[in-house]
């Protein structure tokens, strides 16, 4: 290989390790922007525009992110990865805020009613060959919320949701509420909004990791099959001369 060959090789190497990295990081920066766009955005209709177009983006970014990965595991794991990045970011920039405005209530709760709601996934599992149309399946869940019933000193909160059970009815909790109303209310937690940054930032440092694994594997195998057929070639060029 010439050296104009290598700095070519080496071009279309970095070219596609961008070109793969690109919409990760981007769907990471979408996945914050989102989370202050909900917390910290302008109010009102415009509010709501800007959630759905926020949603919107982060969701497409994550998908050409999926599309971009060769292997099918690797790309499970990465979109699965920018989701939880996705839930993670819009969680921590809502504790950030609480932490900056939201008050906290010794508030007294009247009653616990459970929600349940039956949930329907669409599964598909791509073909193992061209002609294979591969294999589609739906699974159903139960998903369980709580909705609570809340006497606050300022009768604020009423109410809250929870995705576990937090309290029985009788019971005083501390409860975080968000005075604007753009946070929905929920336990007081002791940690420190530092901490859901940095657990998001680890999720979506995970999956920067998982697309340069795959530019790495795709490099390998291109390595590979590039000495393999220089060696056949020269046991070819072999055969030749001793004929």
């Amino acid at each position: 290989m010439t050296g104009n060959d290598r700095r070519v090789t080496r071009f279309v190497g970095l070219k596609s390790v961008l070109w793969r990295l690109g919409p990760v990081v981007l769907a990471i920066a979408a996945s914050f922007g989102w989370g202050y766009l909900n917390a910290y955005g302008p109010k009102g209709w415009v509010s709501v525009v800007l959630w759905i177009i926020g949603f919107v983006v982060s969701m497409a970014l994550i998908a050409v992110a999926f599309f971009s990965c060769t292997r099918a595991l690797l790309s499970l794991a990465l979109a699965v990865a920018l989701v939880f990045c996705l839930n993670m970011a819009h969680e921590a920039v809502a504790e950030q805020a609480l932490a900056e405005r939201g008050n906290v209530s010794e508030c007294l709760v009247r009653q616990e009613i459970p929600r349940q709601r039956i949930v329907t996934e669409t599964h598909h599992r791509p073909g193992t060959s061209p002609g294979d149309p591969g294999s589609t399946w739906t699974s159903t869940r139960t998903e369980t919320s709580y909705e609570y019933r809340l006497a606050c000193p300022q009768a604020r909160p009423d109410s809250m949701t929870t995705d576990t059970s937090v309290a029985k009815a009788g019971a005083v909790i501390a409860v975080s509420w968000d005075p604007t109303g753009r946070i929905s209310p929920r336990p007081a937690k002791a940690g420190a909004p530092a901490e859901g940054f940095l657990a998001a930032g680890l999720v979506g440092g995970l999956a920067v990791l998982l697309t340069l694994l795959d530019a790495v594997l795709d490099a390998a195998g291109f390595t590979v099959r590039r000495s393999s057929r220089q060696v056949v070639s020269r046991l070819r060029e072999r055969l030749r001369r001793r004929r």
